[in-house]
């Protein structure tokens, strides 16, 4: 019984020329045999390599890259072990430290504002009571003056009806003095002392606290657009048409045109708003030519002055 030697399976080969596929076109990214890279062959003047030196090459490039996935994981399973726990914990003492904050913060603010509420009723108060006792006041002296003129007109009237000509002239003295006492009750004027004055509830931190609360709800509500035909030369609108830009030297590029602001600096919104409060910001810097204009609609059809 005899054994035929076996040796390695013959691998693939060229299709062109039926030869081992033993180099590599690096042109074309691919193996040939060696009649390919021989005169008449199509890899004929192509950089070639043998195809076991690539073969070598690529091989120590998957060890390589092996040993840089062996690193990166050792890095990750690191950073997951001990990173992600520590950020995790500062995280958790960072928020409970973050909710401290918030409710001493809050604390402080809501206490605040119990004193100012209680200050301010409490001068709500006060000037109730006073407005109420001048009335009060007002009210008792008019009531005598009423007597007082009532008590003089039936005197005169009496002396009038009663009296002939030579008593009459008898009572001269004392009708003068009736006269005189009645004009000296003069006639009522209007007081600031009667009226509410409403100049009890001003408060800095109300003030503050109110604009911000109503900034806070305007903030992004409305997209305001200018019209162009309104800016004026001294103003440079951007190309969003959301902001303006001051411009001590008027320019001549501008159009001429019945809706044009020809003198001050001023623009309008391209569209008008229904009702409410609305603000814009604006960005002044050191300059103190400004005027600060605040506009509440109540119609539906006219345009809102924006920077004057």
């Amino acid at each position: 019984m005899s054994a035929e030697s076996s040796g390695p399976e013959p691998g693939p080969l060229c299709p062109e020329h039926g030869q081992a596929l033993s180099w590599f076109c690096c042109s074309e990214r691919r193996p040939v045999c060696a009649a390919c890279t021989g005169l008449g062959g199509r890899c004929r003047g192509h950089r070639v390599r043998r195809a076991e030196e690539r073969a070598e090459e690529l091989r120590n490039k998957i060890v390589d890259q092996c040993e840089r996935l062996q690193f990166q994981s050792a890095s990750i399973t690191k950073y997951v072990a001990e990173v992600l726990p520590g950020k995790n914990q500062g995280a958790v003492s960072t928020a409970s430290a973050a909710r401290e904050l918030v409710i001493q913060r809050l604390g402080l603010v809501r206490s605040l504002c119990e004193s100012e509420e209680q200050r301010l009723l409490e001068r709500v108060h006060g000037e109730e009571e006073r407005a109420h006792q001048s009335i009060l006041t007002q009210r008792v002296h008019w009531t005598e003056a009423l007597q007082k003129l009532d008590t003089i007109r039936t005197s005169l009237v009496d002396m009038l009806t009663h009296l002939d000509d030579l008593q009459l002239i008898q009572k001269e003295q004392e009708i003068f003095e009736r006269t005189e006492e009645a004009e000296g009750i003069l006639d009522p004027q209007e007081s600031d002392k009667l009226n509410f004055n409403e100049k009890c509830i001003r408060s800095s931190l109300l003030t503050q606290l109110w604009v911000t609360a109503v900034l806070g709800s305007l903030s992004g509500t409305e997209d305001v657009r200018i019209d162009e035909r309104t800016v004026s030369p001294f103003l440079q609108l951007s190309d969003d048409r959301r902001t303006l830009t001051f411009n001590a030297k008027k320019s001549k590029s501008c159009a001429d045109g019945p809706e044009r602001f020809d003198h001050w600096p001023n623009a309008l919104a391209a569209t008008s708003f229904q009702a409410g409060l609305h603000t814009w910001m604006v960005n002044v810097q050191n300059s103190c030519a400004y005027k600060a204009l605040c506009v509440r609609v109540a119609g539906t059809s006219s345009q809102q002055k924006i920077l004057e």
